[in-house]
């Protein structure tokens, strides 16, 4: 239930941050090349670090590296909810793609490695549970923002 919770948590913050890009914008007065650097960049280089994390996640103590993944998982979105301007905020967005890489992908490897025999259950639940978050997101975000706390609140409270 823990590694469906994590997903869940993951799509719940990627629904958010997905639906909250005109609020950043407008909030943090940043340019289109802005945004474009905040929603590609850290993907890049998550790109080269996550690999070694996939790979150490089989060869090493799994678990370890799922709650590193989520403690800087945390910080990140900590980090992202005080960003008042351009570099915090990409800093922080550089730090959650990997550790999102680590907490969720490897929680996803755990689960599947739990119960061989239920791949096929494990992830239709797995699915689903990313798919509630998903949707949930923009609805919290729209909560958030309905009761003047805006995305901060939002990704304070995540």
């Amino acid at each position: 239930m823990v590694y469906l919770l994590i997903e869940f948590l993951d799509e719940l913050v990627f629904g958010i941050g997905e639906t909250a890009w005109p609020l950043i914008r407008t909030d943090l007065q940043f340019t289109y090349t802005q945004i474009g650097l905040l929603m590609s960049l850290p993907g890049i280089i998550a790109a080269f670090i996550e690999p070694f994390l996939g790979i150490l996640g089989d060869v090493w103590k799994r678990r370890l590296l799922i709650l590193g993944g989520g403690i800087f998982f945390v910080i990140s979105l900590a980090l992202t909810a005080i960003s008042n301007s351009f570099l915090p905020l990409l800093i922080s967005f550089i730090i959650f793609n990997p550790a999102s890489g680590a907490f969720v992908s490897l929680s996803q490897a755990a689960l599947m490695d739990s119960a061989p025999d239920r791949h096929a259950q494990n992830m239709a639940r797995w699915t689903f549970a990313g798919s509630v978050g998903n949707v949930l997101g923009p609805l919290l975000l729209g909560l958030f923002v309905y009761f003047g706390l805006g995305w901060r609140g939002a990704y304070a409270m995540l």
